[in-house]
């Protein structure tokens, strides 16, 4: 058992589901399988409908990517966001940071978070982009 090791998303969703069935393994066994504590498998079961939801917008690749997943500040805006964001990019359509921004803006004013608590800024867009592994997109427009 390696000190400080952590499981990718994907890894931890492997263990809720294997958990959560009939015969399920013992945590110990768990535990050594993927070479973490017996207390960071039962935090997993704790936490297990937190990780489901938050993992339920990532992409595969993202999940695999991920060991220490984050929740932003404003939640139910990003995941609004995402999805719309994600609906753009099924259709082709480019998705420009101006574009996210202005979106951002109307989600919020929609949700009732006043102007001085959220800031579509390019750092928040830099950190929502890390959180939803988004990395890759939304480059269309950038920098203009």
């Amino acid at each position: 058992m390696r000190k400080g090791k952590r499981l990718s998303e994907s890894q931890r969703l492997e263990v809720i589901a294997k958990l959560c069935v009939l015969s399920a393994p013992s945590k110990r066994s768990l535990a050594k399988e993927y070479g973490v504590s017996e207390a960071a498998i039962r935090k997993i079961l704790k936490n297990r409908e937190v990780i489901r939801k938050r993992s339920a917008l990532m992409s595969e690749e993202t999940k695999t990517k991920t060991f220490r997943a984050s929740v932003g500040r404003f939640s139910e805006l990003e995941d609004i966001l995402y999805l719309w964001i994600d609906s753009m990019r099924r259709a082709s359509l480019p998705v420009p940071p101006s574009l996210v921004f202005a979106k951002a803006k109307q989600i919020a004013q929609q949700l009732s978070i006043s102007e001085d608590d959220f800031q579509a800024s390019w750092q928040w867009l830099s950190r929502f982009r890390a959180r939803r592994g988004l990395q890759k997109v939304l480059l269309h427009g950038e920098g203009s």
